[in-house]
């Protein structure tokens, strides 16, 4: 059951459309917003927002800000395609967000809120060798959610890719440019349903560009991103 969930899975992520704000950096995604109750473990996917196209159709879409935690799009709402109804229905999709909500700690006032669970399917699609492919923020940084976790879905004939988890204070930084003791660890997700957590305001992270393995003219990288945020009371 599970090999057939994550197979369809990959035709998905095998279909996702260009990343609308990547400025030829070979990232393709969807974003989708859903709720989890944590006083009984239910989780139900928010409603998009369709938007009219210019050819006449409508498409639906989500909003996606990071305030200043992103260097490259700092304050600004990035309009991100939704995701499909296949995607929302994945029981394999629903069992990761919850396993990942296990993994993570709150406050008791927290756990009296929903808390926001926000979805990425990112591929990242080199087509010719000696070409890259490059995730935001191309740099060590923070999400400004509490909790981060990534799940790789597939890796095919790709070299990069490695994960730097570093100090806080390393974002804005290159991985290049930081002290070696500000290195808190190196990994690279190499199987399907690799996956490690953060916890935002403990660390930085970072992933390397994707290039083209020695004999291959084209590579991928497939991952999928969920993060936690209480939705508490505004002061």
């Amino acid at each position: 059951m599970a090999d057939e969930r994550l197979r369809r899975l990959t035709v998905e992520f095998g279909q996702l459309p260009c990343d609308p704000h990547s400025r030829n950096e070979g990232r393709f995604r969807r974003f989708g917003r859903g709720v989890l109750l944590p006083w009984n473990g239910e989780f139900h996917w928010m409603p998009e927002t369709l938007v009219n196209m210019p050819d006449g159709t409508t498409c639906s879409v989500n909003h996606y800000q990071q305030g200043m935690h992103n260097p490259e799009f700092l304050g600004l709402v990035r309009n991100m395609p939704g995701l499909t109804e296949s995607i929302r229905r994945n029981s394999l999709l629903t069992e990761l967000i919850k396993f990942d909500f296990s993994q993570t700690t709150w406050s008791e006032v927290e756990l009296c809120w929903p808390i926001h669970v926000g979805v990425h399917l990112i591929r990242l699609s080199v087509d010719s060798p000696g070409g890259r492919a490059v995730a935001t923020p191309d740099m060590l940084h923070q999400d400004g959610e509490p909790y981060a976790f990534a799940h790789l879905i597939y890796r095919r004939d790709a070299e990069g890719g490695e994960n730097v988890i570093a100090t806080p204070a390393c974002a804005g930084s290159s991985p290049d440019d930081v002290a070696p003791e500000s290195v808190l660890d190196r990994f690279t997700l190499c199987h399907p349903l690799d996956s490690y957590g953060v916890k935002d305001d403990l660390v930085s992270h970072y992933v390397a560009p994707v290039t083209v393995a020695a004999g291959a003219e084209t590579a991928e990288r497939a991952v999928l991103l969920i993060d936690f945020t209480p939705m508490t009371q505004r002061a």
